[in-house]
């Protein structure tokens, strides 16, 4: 049986299929030629024609020709994901440690105000004033007056 070009005569299952990669024409008979290489040798290596692998391209070895795991393409990849990563991490870090002091200041605030609250209440009292009609009111505390702690000084600042 004749199959057309860039495909392989497959005995066993008599059909025809794709080349494996770093082959290709009549049944897959030539290899790549550099700087292709892979399936339908429609990659290119970047290194040197005597270590580019017509399969595998420059994956099997570095620069220098000895073995390596990595091709010299993937090096752009692994640092920009790597960094990318890194980023949206320290993105991520941020929103987490600002909702968490937020949360935390917040409350702070609110016991704070609720303390405020009570001092002011606590030294409100009803007289009777002699320059003016008898009633209610407020009676805050003075800057020299001698209190428990600085809060009742806010107490007084904030009328």
């Amino acid at each position: 049986m004749q199959c057309p070009n860039d495909k392989y005569f497959h005995p066993m299952m008599n059909i025809c299929t794709d080349c494996t990669p770093g082959y290709y024409g009549p049944n897959c008979s030539k290899p790549c030629r550099y700087p292709g290489y892979g399936s339908w040798c429609q990659k290119e290596c970047f290194c040197n024609m005597t270590i580019c692998s017509h399969v595998s391209g420059c994956s099997e070895y570095d620069l220098d020709g000895h073995e390596s795991t990595t091709s010299n393409n993937d090096i752009p990849m692994i640092i920009g994901l790597s960094l990318g990563f890194g980023i949206v991490l320290m993105i991520v870090a941020f929103f987490v440690i600002t909702v968490a002091n937020r949360k935390f200041y917040m409350g702070q605030i609110r016991e704070n105000a609720h303390y405020v609250g009570s001092v002011v209440t606590e030294h409100s009292s009803t007289t009777n004033n002699l320059d003016r009609s008898p009633g209610p009111y407020t009676r805050y505390c003075g800057a020299s007056e001698i209190t428990d702690s600085s809060i009742y000084m806010l107490a007084s600042s904030l009328r």
